[in-house]
Parts: C-alpha cells; structure tokens; sequence
C-alpha cells in the first residue's frame, strides 16, 4: 500500500467512526430525553390520580339538617384563584386510618394548593389532609409536597352552563352544592434541575395534562345557574 491508500483509508475510517459516534450519541440523548419525559408525565399522573380520588368521594351535607351531639358536622366544597393557579379545599370520604382503633374516620378535609420555596422560588404541589373534620375549615393543615416542580394547577368547577374558576359552598350562590364535573390542568416544568437548589426560569419548557373529574355525589344536588334577569320597562307618563 502506498502513502496515498493509507492516508485514505484511515480518513475513511475516521469519517465512518465520527458518523456512528453521531449516530449513537443522537439515539442516546433521545433515549435520555424520553425516559425525562417519562418521568414528568408519570409525577403529574400521580397528582391527577390523587386529586381525582378525593374528588370523586367529595361530599356536601347541608348544614342545617345534620347535627351530632348537639354539633353541626360542616363540609365545604371551595375553589378559588391562588396565585397563577388554584387552591382547592374539599371535604372528602377518602381519609384512610393508619393505625387500628384510632379516633379516625374515613370523613377527612384535604388542601391542594401550589407553594414556592422560599430559597429556590421552585413551585410545588402541596397536599394537606387532617384526620378528622375540623371545625373551621378556614385554618390551614400540615402541607407535604406531592409533586414536585409543577408551575401551576388549574381547576374550573361546571355551574350547568360553563366551567368557573371559582366556587364556595359556603356562599348563597352554592349554597350546600357540588358540581356535577370539574377540569383539571396540570403544567409541570419538562425537565427536572441536575442542581435541585437551582432557581427556576419562567422561560424553562413545559408539560401540560388535563383531565375532567365527575363527582358522583353532586347528582343530589342542583346545579346553580345564573338568576334569570327581569327586563324593567321605562313607562311613559
């Protein structure tokens, strides 16, 4: 082989060897991009699971029918803005007792809300269940995180006409009612932070899950609708 031939086969082969690494490293960062995916798909499958559950157990007692010990048992069904996402508060038949023979019963008022870290400012779905129903439902509860790095949870309840970003049992308007459906939208930061003490950036890309929830028990109450407005006639003298 001449000089010529043996520059020319390894320029060939280097060609071929940088090709394949190309190729390998290509299938790689897919592989490692699917699997990250994977993983933030299935954070925000277990949150939509666990707010569906307590969801679909939600209940509303009318508070002035039932009363135990001379106590009134009150519930709450409430949606309001938080932030750039949704507080949920709900009264639920989902608690599940821990440790035979406690005071527990399976009647249980739940939190869902998202909170920033006060270092990093990362938002997380936090959860906060007690283990009986208090008696103000306005305090708050323990919180845990249930998923981490979510940017925002959106809930819209539906009235009999549309989806409304707010609702409150507690309110004339809902009074003592459920709604019948209610739509969720989880969007969570599509890559999770090799460093978890990293702030976050609003521009960081994103994944987006929705779901529609029906609350089984609503069908025992009406759905509130908009009052019908008398038109007011202007008459002449």
């Amino acid at each position: 082989m001449t000089l010529l031939e043996i520059i020319f086969s390894i320029t060939l082969m280097l060609i071929m060897t940088m090709a394949t690494a190309g190729v390998l490293r290509n299938g790689l960062d897919m592989r490692i991009e699917l699997s990250q995916r994977a993983r933030v798909t299935h954070k925000i499958n277990i949150a939509l699971t666990k707010l569906s559950d307590d969801l679909q157990h939600a209940f509303i007692i009318p508070s002035q029918q039932v009363f135990i010990r001379k106590a009134e048992i009150k519930t709450l069904f409430r949606l309001k803005p938080w932030d750039n996402s949704t507080e949920l508060r709900l009264t639920t038949m989902n608690h599940v007792a821990h440790q035979s023979g406690s005071h527990e019963s399976d009647q249980t008022y739940v939190i869902y809300r998202i909170e920033k870290d006060s270092t990093t400012n990362r938002p997380h779905l936090y959860r906060g269940e007690a283990t009986t129903l208090p008696e103000n439902l306005d305090q708050d509860l323990p919180m845990s995180i249930i998923a981490r790095n979510i940017k925002s949870i959106k809930i819209a309840a539906w009235n009999g006409e549309d989806f409304r970003e707010e609702w409150d049992s507690g309110r004339s308007d809902w009074r003592d009612t459920l709604p019948r459906m209610v739509r969720i939208e989880i969007e969570a930061y599509a890559y999770e932070p090799d460093n978890p003490e990293a702030p976050v950036d609003e521009k960081d890309a994103t994944v987006i899950m929705r779901t529609t929830v029906f609350i089984p028990r609503a069908v025992m109450t009406k759905e509130p609708k908009e009052p019908t407005k008398t038109p007011k006639y202007n008459y002449g003298s």
